[in-house]
């Protein structure tokens, strides 16, 4: 039996297409969600079934923002008791979050294999992103299967000593490609808009800083749109009092088809998000990375990523200029969660043989 494990909004846009393809394929599973995201998991939700586990009750009665160590302790504790009672063959963990590095320790504990998708994407910096680059490579140490996405992910995995390594592509382009078809969406002509979000922990001290730098983008270039989707962090939302231009729109968080529907007619983006670099390509839209570091490099191999730090304003010209040509997304071709279920098959039967 194979338990797929998540607990963020992120987690479960990566993982349902791998859901669908296990229906697809017949194969036994069970789901189980840790209550790491529960405002954010509502939005999502209807992506997967209904979880048949669920750590929600360890996350009632707290404060809205958990820590880091907090959120880790809760899920390690009830994973630990969970993983007492039920047996599984596998575990399936996505990306870098709490949750994958928490639920991956205690299956490693309680003997079980784990299986991470979307492996190997490494900065080589603990501190950026942070927590994230710490928690992707502790991972790496325990996963018996490594699902890696990208050949350069392969090879940060094969110098680490990783074990059972399969090139797969990234799910996100799965998840792309089914809600544009299910969902009708393309990439529309060329608008003023230009989609921004900044969130990223690493960030939080200059957020005002960077917010002031992109009024002046804004009043520096008057025929664009920047339209902001904000943060429900408060670390965040406390300084969007600092814009002065017109052409700045803030508006509440957006719901993760909605965010493709904004994207997709955008001109171009500005972020210090992991994922919208990988979701960009797939509509070949230009973005800048609002970083000093990218997990993600193959972005900046395409063309159409910039890494800018602090520096938006003295990129913009780059980023309003169209591709030349459309670019395949670097991430992979759709067809991930299928090569992900084809290895899974296998390595059960394998087992089952012995």
């Amino acid at each position: 039996m194979i338990l797929i494990a998540y607990g963020t909004r992120p987690e479960i846009i990566k993982l349902f297409p791998v859901i669908r393809e296990l229906q697809r394929a017949g194969m036994p599973f069970k789901t189980l969600f840790t209550g790491q995201q529960m405002d954010l998991y509502r939005d999502v939700q209807a992506l997967v079934p209904s979880p048949d586990y669920a750590f929600t009750q360890h996350f009632s009665g707290v404060k809205k923002h958990n820590t880091l160590a907090n959120t880790f302790v809760k899920v390690c504790s009830a994973a630990a008791e969970f993983f007492e009672s039920q047996h599984f063959d596998f575990v399936i963990v996505q990306g870098d979050t709490t949750t994958a590095w928490a639920i991956a320790q205690i299956g490693f504990y309680s003997r079980v294999r784990v299986a991470h998708v979307e492996a190997g994407l490494r900065t080589f910096d603990l501190k950026n992103p942070f927590p994230e680059e710490a928690n992707r490579a502790a991972i790496s140490q325990v996963a018996d299967i490594n699902f890696a996405p990208t050949w350069r992910a392969q090879e940060n995995l094969e110098q680490v000593g990783a074990r059972n390594i399969h090139l797969v592509g990234n799910t996100v382009v799965d998840a792309v490609a089914i809600i544009k078809k299910e969902h009708g969406l393309v990439g529309k002509p060329v608008s003023n808009t230009v989609l921004v979000t900044l969130h990223r922990r690493e960030n939080h001290e200059i957020m005002g800083e960077l917010f002031d730098e992109l009024n002046r983008v804004a009043l520096r270039y008057p025929g664009f749109e920047l339209v902001l989707p904000i943060h429900p962090n408060p670390n965040v939302r406390k300084h969007r009092g600092r814009f002065t231009a017109s052409n700045v729109k803030v508006i509440d968080p957006l719901g993760y088809i909605d965010m493709l529907r904004l994207l997709a007619s955008s001109s171009f983006i500005i972020t210090d998000s992991g994922g919208l670099q990988e979701e960009a390509s797939c509509f070949n839209k230009k973005i800048l990375i609002v970083r000093e570091t990218t997990e993600r490099p193959e972005i900046l191999d395409c063309g159409l990523g910039r890494l800018v730090g602090k520096d938006i304003l003295a990129n913009i010209e780059w980023a309003e200029t169209p591709p030349i040509e459309t670019v395949a997304s670097p991430f992979g071709d759709g067809r991930a969660s299928e090569r992900i279920v084809a290895a899974l098959s296998g390595i059960k039967n394998n087992s089952a043989k012995k």
